[in-house]
């Protein structure tokens, strides 16, 4: 039998609900991630919208800046239960969550060729 609860928490930071969910039920082992790269792939010039809708991700819901050495990408609007699975596509595209209240972004670095 599976039973499972959500426990709501209030963010300290910008008071939005974040919900918990606990599962008690069949005890499954947690594979280490093998997959985490030390350097990303290098970023391609003019195809950062591209390779975004190939991860996934809703590219009408975030702003995207092209700097000189990083591609900066925020949320035009709050994300809610969507900004877990565009952080999870950002991250495997090499991309960093970087906090700042309001200015909170993602960056992808690009390489240096």
């Amino acid at each position: 039998m599976d039973d499972t609860k959500v426990i709501w928490l209030t963010c300290p930071d910008c008071g939005s609900k974040i919900g918990l969910i606990i599962s008690v039920g069949k005890a499954q082992a947690i594979q280490p991630q093998s997959q985490i790269q030390e350097e990303s792939e290098p970023w391609p010039p003019g195809s950062h919208e591209e390779r975004l809708k190939n991860a996934g991700i809703d590219v009408d819901l975030l702003n995207i800046e092209d700097k000189e050495d990083v591609i900066i990408i925020s949320p035009k609007k709050f994300l809610g239960d969507q900004w877990g699975p565009i952080n999870d596509a950002i991250r495997s595209l090499g991309g960093n969550w970087v906090r700042e209240g309001r200015d909170s972004r993602w960056e992808i670095k690009k390489q240096v060729t």
